[in-house]
């Protein structure tokens, strides 16, 4: 039964699909959860839209669902933390939807993280060799919103004139809650070229034509009100929100400054303990990453050192913990890629219906297929059913470290065998793909001066114990799963309890104090050593000449290409 003297945080998380919210308690407990779908609009290749009034129903009825089964008073609520996909929303001067679509219909005001119909926009961007693309591992991608704000412009000049306000969705979420169009550092840092103490670079928006909202103040962009992860916003939850989110009674309750929802899976884990009783301190921090992983996958490290790291975003400055520079990598697709990997084989139909028939998700009947199939070939190790199965996994371009959104996904290895054996080789490829992926990103920002030892994890892909060995394996790091698997909901609690607290300790010291409170270790899963490690060494070395080859082969075509 709940403590009505307790102290309770809500954690609210909007994802690719679905909008999410958590009761949870000050030890980082979740006392309740609560999810519910949202609308994406596909309407040409590379273009994928949302509506910001269908997310904000969708919080509100995760929120309202997630307090009503926790049966805790809403009174109890202190804090509130929001966390969403960095994707761009378009408003008017009343708060209103502005549509990004070319449809023109106005409910579509959201452009996603993953839309590619910037890529013109940012490959000009990039290409101004200007000093803010230092902090972006040399280039913009077009799924960062300064790129997309530039499409707008360009293409859709009404709606752009229209769209009085152009917000990241986290900061749309905080916006919905307070009133207040106050911007978090976090993602203006991470995706709109905003630099932490220097502001907006005016001579690069200049450069690119956008005079309008230099001479502005850039009041279109949220203006010059920027909070800090957990700093409290505005007068904390207006009475509105409080009734919309079902939360009467918690008027008041203080919202936190939002965050990218990675980064939300980084305040969740990466102040957990390893070790029970290790006395954690802040310089721990810097041999660790949290790696978020789910339709994409992120890859979070921090330093009190600056490091420009070439194809990895940042370092960016106190967009989490004050004092500390991050950098970020990640791959544009992971849990999409095997999805694709495996629904597009000949086998998955009849293993779909094997794994219904043993009430087992695909994964888990792949799985199971894969330690039969290795006992029954008596191999020392699993990873060697992939011996002659190769696989680059940027079939939606290369975000880190080549920073290359023009590259394609490669297999090498294919034949004409159609069975199930042949579908739980090309699966574990693709995990396997996957996870070089990441180490190719940990080696890169160990040339950078990082040093990296240990995988904190989050996201949907830790409930794949294949994927979680894997990423050990292939990495060769201790891999840490939380006791909470969604961390990024507990980490989006911790911008809520950080904001509760806010003033009572400096910056730093509170949002650290909350991310060790709350963070929870669950499982620890040690890399492989001997012929396995040495086995995972050379076929790493073959992914990353299958990267040389490609770029090889694309040069020889390339006076073909429109």
């Amino acid at each position: 039964m709940h403590n009505p003297k307790e102290s309770l945080f809500l954690g609210v998380d909007v994802g690719t699909s679905s909008a999410r919210a958590a009761v949870v308690d000050g030890e980082g407990r979740i006392k309740a959860i609560a999810s519910h779908p949202l609308e994406i609009n596909h309407p040409l290749t590379d273009y994928y839209e949302q509506s910001s009034d269908n997310i904000w129903e969708a919080c509100c009825m995760a929120v309202q669902q997630a307090v009503d089964v926790s049966g805790v008073d809403a009174r109890s609520i202190k804090g509130i933390g929001f966390d969403a996909t960095c994707s761009l929303v378009a408003l008017d001067d009343q708060y209103g939807p502005v549509s990004v679509s070319p449809s023109g219909n106005p409910k579509w005001n959201v452009i996603m993280w993953m839309d590619h119909r910037a890529q013109e926009e940012a490959d000009e961007m990039s290409a101004t060799g200007h000093s803010v693309l230092k902090r972006t591992g040399g280039k913009i991608s077009p799924e960062m919103s300064a790129a997309k704000i530039l499409w707008l412009y360009r293409k859709l000049p009404e709606a752009y004139q229209s769209a009085q306000l152009l917000l990241e969705l986290p900061d749309f979420l905080t916006l919905k809650a307070t009133s207040y169009s106050t911007r978090g550092l976090n993602s203006l840092s991470c995706k709109w070229t905003y630099e932490s103490g220097k502001g907006w670079s005016t001579d690069f928006w200049t450069a690119l034509g956008m005079r309008d909202v230099v001479q502005d103040g850039f009041k279109r962009f949220g203006g010059q009100q920027v909070v800090k992860a957990g700093e409290p916003i505005g007068r904390g939850l207006t009475e509105q929100a409080a009734k919309e989110l079902g939360l009467g009674g918690a008027e008041g309750a203080k919202v936190g400054g939002a965050v990218i929802d990675a980064y939300a899976g980084a305040l969740g884990t990466i102040g957990a303990e390893s070790s029970p009783g290790t006395g954690l301190s802040l310089e721990h921090v810097q041999n660790r990453m949290a790696v978020i992983c789910g339709t994409s996958s992120c890859h979070i490290a921090l330093s009190p050192h600056q490091a420009f790291v070439s194809g990895v975003w940042g370092p960016y400055a106190d967009i989490l913990l004050p004092d500390f520079h991050i950098a970020e990598g990640g791959q544009s697709i992971t849990g999409a890629l095997l999805h694709h990997l495996i629904t597009t084989h000949p086998a998955y139909t009849t293993a779909q219906k094997a794994a219904q028939a043993g009430s087992l998700s695909i994964y888990s009947y792949l799985n199971a297929l894969i330690a039969r199939e290795s006992e029954r070939l008596r191999l020392p190790f699993w990873a060697l059913l992939t011996q002659n199965i190769h696989i680059t996994p940027d079939f939606h371009g290369n975000r880190s470290p080549l920073a290359d959104p023009h590259i394609k996904g490669a297999m090498l290895g294919c034949d004409l065998d159609t069975s199930e054996t042949n579908l739980i080789k090309c699966y574990y490829a693709g995990v396997l793909s996957l996870c070089y992926g990441t180490r190719m990103i940990i080696d890169a920002l160990k040339k950078g001066g990082y040093n990296l030892n240990t995988l904190f994890l989050s996201g949907g892909l830790t409930q794949n114990e294949l994927f979680v060995q894997s990423l050990a394996d292939c990495c060769g790091c201790r891999t840490i799963i939380p006791e909470e698997r969604d961390a990024v909901l507990v980490g989006a609690a911790v911008i809520g309890a950080t904001a509760s607290e806010w003033g009572k300790h400096n910056e730093r010291e509170v949002l650290w104090k909350w991310m060790k409170k709350m963070g929870r270790v669950g499982k620890v899963v040690e890399p492989c050593v001997g012929e396995e490690r040495i086995f995972h060494d050379k076929k790493y070395n073959v992914f990353v000449r299958l990267y040389q080859v490609q770029r090889e082969v694309r040069d020889v075509m390339s006076e073909f290409i429109q």
